[in-house]
C-alpha cells in the first residue's frame, strides 16, 4: 500500500512539475515586468514540483524544497503564479504530514514570511500582494490544521468502533462455545453420575464424551481469540460451519436429547461467513433446548435454501422457556446480532402448540 501511494505521488509530482513549467510561459504574459524564463527558472519549477513526491516519505523535506525553490524563483523575479501552487502544496504536505504543531508551525511561519517577502520582487515591491500572500498563507495553514484534526478524530472514532465490534464478536463466539459446551458437559456429567455404579461402561463413555467436548471447546475458544494471539503462534483452526452440523448433533444426542436433523442445500454454494453463522445459530438453539426444554423433549432442525436465502428452523416439543420481548437472553440477543450482521434476520419464541421455535434466514447473495 505504501509503495502504491509513493508511485502515485511520484507520477503526480511529475505531472505537476510539467504543468508549472508550461504555465510559467503563460504567467509572464500577465507579468510583463517579470524576468523571462531561463533554464534556471525552469529548473526551480521542476524541483518545486518533483519535491512533492516526498510528501508521504518526508513531509518536512518536501515542504523545505517546495518553499525554498519558490522563494528563490520569486526572488530572481521570474513570472510568479504557477510557483505559488507548488509552495501551497508543500504547505499542505507539511500540515497534513507532521502531527506535532510545535514542529510544523515554526516552519510554516518562516515559509509564509519568506513567500510574502519574495513576492515583492516580481510584483515591483507593492505591499498589497505581499500582505495578501501572507494572509492567504496563514488562512490555508489554519484550515489545513483544522481539517487534519477532524480527520484524525474521525479515524480514532472509527478505530474505537472497530475495537468495540471485535470485542462483541469475541464475546458472542465465547458465549456460544462455552454455553453449548458447558451445557453438554453438565448433562453428560449427570449421566455419568447416574450410571457410575450400575453401568460403569456407559459412565466411562460419558466421561469420554466430556473430554471430547472439552477439547473441542478449547479449540473453538482459541479460534475466537485468534485476533489477540501473539505473533509466531500457530494459526487457529477454521470456524465450524454447516459441514460440522452432523458432529454437533451427534454430541447433543449423546446427552440424551433426541434431535432430528435435515439439511437440504441442493447444489448451492454457501459463503463461509453464512455457513459459520448458520452453525452458531443451530448450536445455540440446541443448547437452549438442552437447558430449557426439560426431560423427554425432542428437537427438529431443518436447514435449507429458498429464493436466495438460507432458511434455518429449530423447534422442540419441550416445556419451553419464557423470553420477554424487551429482554431476550444473551444467547438469543447474540444470535440476532449475528444474523443482522450478515444481512439476515432471526425470530424466536414459544411455539403455538407448546415448546419453542426459532427461525432465521440468511442471505446467500445473487442467484448463481
Amino acid at each position: 500500500m505504501v509503495r502504491a501511494g509513493s508511485a502515485v505521488d511520484a507520477a503526480t509530482a511529475v505531472i505537476f512539475a510539467t504543468f508549472m513549467a508550461l504555465m510559467s510561459q503563460v504567467a509572464r504574459v500577465t507579468q510583463p515586468e517579470a524576468r523571462p524564463a531561463t533554464a534556471l527558472g525552469l529548473a526551480l519549477l521542476v524541483v518545486c514540483g518533483l519535491a512533492l513526491a516526498l510528501r508521504r516519505i518526508n513531509p518536512l523535506l518536501a515542504f523545505t524544497l517546495t518553499v525554498g525553490t519558490a522563494v528563490a524563483y520569486l526572488g530572481l523575479r521570474f513570472a510568479g503564479w504557477p510557483i505559488y501552487l507548488g509552495a501551497f502544496a508543500g504547505l499542505l504536505a507539511l500540515v497534513f504530514g507532521v502531527t506535532e504543531a510545535r514542529v510544523w508551525v515554526p516552519f510554516a511561519a518562516i515559509g509564509g514570511v519568506g513567500m510574502a517577502v519574495a513576492t515583492g520582487a516580481p510584483e515591483g515591491w507593492q505591499p498589497a500582494p505581499m500582505i495578501t500572500i501572507a494572509v492567504v498563507w496563514a488562512a490555508v495553514a489554519v484550515l489545513a490544521a483544522r481539517a487534519t484534526q477532524v480527520r484524525r478524530k474521525l479515524a480514532e472514532e472509527e478505530a474505537a468502533g472497530r475495537v468495540v465490534e471485535e470485542r462483541l464478536r469475541i464475546a458472542r463466539e465465547l458465549h456460544d462455545v462455552l454455553s453449548h459446551s458447558l451445557a453438554t458437559i453438565s448433562l453428560q456429567a449427570g449421566v455419568g453420575l447416574h450410571l457410575v455404579d450400575d453401568r460403569p461402561e456407559q459412565a466411562r463413555e460419558a466421561l469420554h464424551a466430556i473430554r471430547q467436548v472439552s477439547n473441542d471447546a478449547l479449540a473453538q475458544a482459541r479460534a475466537a481469540l485468534a485476533v489477540v494471539r501473539g505473533p509466531g503462534e500457530e494459526p487457529p483452526q477454521a470456524a465450524p460451519g454447516l459441514a460440522d452440523l452432523d458432529a454437533l448433533v451427534t454430541s447433543v444426542r449423546a446427552t440424551g436429547l433426541g434431535v432430528d436433523l435435515a439439511v437440504d442445500l441442493g447444489s448451492r454454494a454457501i459463503p463461509d461467513v453464512i455457513s459459520a453463522t448458520a452453525y452458531r445459530i443451530v448450536q445455540e438453539a440446541l443448547t437452549n433446548v438442552m437447558r430449557h426444554a426439560g426431560p423427554g423433549a425432542r428437537a427438529r432442525t431443518h436447514v435449507g435454501t429458498a429464493h436466495g436465502w438460507l432458511e434455518i428452523d429449530v423447534t422442540d416439543d419441550g416445556i419451553g422457556a419464557a423470553v420477554p420481548a424487551h429482554s431476550p437472553g444473551h444467547g438469543l440477543r447474540g444470535l440476532a446480532e449475528r444474523a443482522t450482521a450478515v444481512g439476515g434476520e432471526l425470530q424466536a419464541g414459544p411455539a403455538s402448540g407448546g415448546g419453542f421455535t426459532l427461525h432465521a434466514r440468511l442471505p446467500l447473495g445473487a442467484e448463481g
